[in-house]
């Protein structure tokens, strides 16, 4: 697999989730936080692996 299709393929996921959280978190207003821990988790993670992925290309 490629490195570029990896990365193009993270950064689709993270547009989508965090169009998909907007949407959730605009309907219900009491779903804010819960929505804010879960995109505040999916950045972690995709700065781990964006961390890996570098570090195996060196």
């Amino acid at each position: 697999m490629e490195t570029t299709a990896f990365l193009r393929g993270m950064g689709a996921g993270a547009v989508a989730g965090a169009a998909i959280g907007a949407v959730v978190a605009a309907k219900r207003g009491s779903m804010r936080t819960g929505v804010g821990r879960a995109m505040q988790k999916a950045g972690a993670a995709m700065d781990s692996a964006l961390f890996d992925v570098q570090h195996r290309m060196r």
